[in-house]
């Protein structure tokens, strides 16, 4: 199954952007709006649209993943044991869609164990070792709902459904990492006198209000809970960064395959900082390095960590 993407959603979020951006400046924010849908029309005729703006979905054995939906989803069909489904009792035709269910949701806890959490493990590694996890996952499988819309009746009797789970919400608290923990609202400290001095002879500070990394064309996969790395391998955004709260709500992070739907997302807000992925870490391919400097300027002012905790990071991929 391919997810077809929303575009009128997906405009309407990049408008509502750029009039949130624009309040206030009558004769500024016309022009921000009209140059920005300019470029934005001119990207997406330049690239097909098709191919830079459809979702980032990985297809499995069972089903598929798709990352910037943040939902996985599978597929099962029932058979029934004669031709001629619709001359069957209304008995049968439920137990022929009851079957279809159960190979649905059976395929799509196959396609969900084997997602990767981050560079070492996938959820495999983590319920096979505890019965009570494997127990709870099975039981969200099993009651993960039939998407109505994509249910199918085939010629020879046969049904095809799909059934489709989150990976936020109760998925995301089962399986995110445990040094992802609840952290506290972080309080602004109002500088004293002397500071004000020394802050107005340096570089002023950028406060930024989100993070967007380029991570295009470095070979790089999606995984649940990536880091975000310095050149010296020192962690700037990862697991312990986050709070779960967010965590458990919104993923640790959001994936696009479009860098200007990214950029105008509402999860990143105002100003989101943008930076370069220089490379992915190897062999995992899960983990983004990105330069210094980048991370000089994210580290230079508090204000930044509480968009860190609050996980306002958008990671763009190429296209799968």
């Amino acid at each position: 199954m391919v997810n077809h993407i929303n575009y009128d959603e997906t405009w309407k979020n990049v408008m509502r952007m750029l009039i949130h951006r624009c309040l206030g400046d009558e004769t500024k924010g016309l022009t921000i709006v009209i140059v920005s849908l300019i470029i934005i029309l001119i990207v997406t005729a330049g690239t097909g649209s098709a191919a830079d703006i459809r979702s980032l979905i990985e297809f499995r054995d069972k089903g598929t993943i798709d990352w910037t939906q943040g939902v996985v989803s599978a597929r099962g069909v029932g058979d029934p044991t004669t031709y001629g489904y619709n001359k069957k009792s209304e008995g049968l035709r439920r137990q022929v869609l009851a079957e279809a269910m159960n190979k649905a949701r059976h395929n799509l806890l196959e396609t969900i164990v084997g997602i990767r959490i981050n560079a070492e493990y996938r959820v495999i590694d983590v319920v096979e070792n505890y019965p009570s996890m494997m127990s709870q996952l099975r039981d969200m499988t099993y009651q993960a709902p039939e998407v109505d819309s994509l249910r199918r009746y085939l010629y020879d009797g046969s049904v095809e459904v799909w059934s489709q789970l989150k990976l936020n919400g109760g998925f995301g608290q089962l399986i995110l990492p445990p040094e992802i923990r609840q952290i506290e609202s972080i309080k602004q400290v109002m500088p004293g006198k002397n500071s004000v001095q020394r802050r107005t002879s340096s570089r002023s500070t950028e406060i930024y209000t989100g993070m967007v990394v380029d991570a295009r064309g470095i070979q790089a996969i999606p995984v649940i809970a990536p880091r975000i790395l310095d050149e010296n391998l020192e962690e700037v955004f990862g697991p312990t960064y986050a709070s779960r709260e967010f965590a458990v709500q919104h993923g640790m992070v959001s994936y696009e395959a479009n860098i200007w739907q990214a950029k105008f997302d509402l999860r990143v807000s105002d100003n989101p900082i943008i930076v370069k992925a220089l490379k992915a870490t190897w062999p995992d391919r899960s983990d983004f390095i990105i330069s210094n400097s980048d991370a000089a300027k994210l580290r230079s002012a508090s204000e930044h960590l509480l968009f860190l905790r609050e996980c306002r990071v958008i990671i763009v991929l190429d296209p799968m």
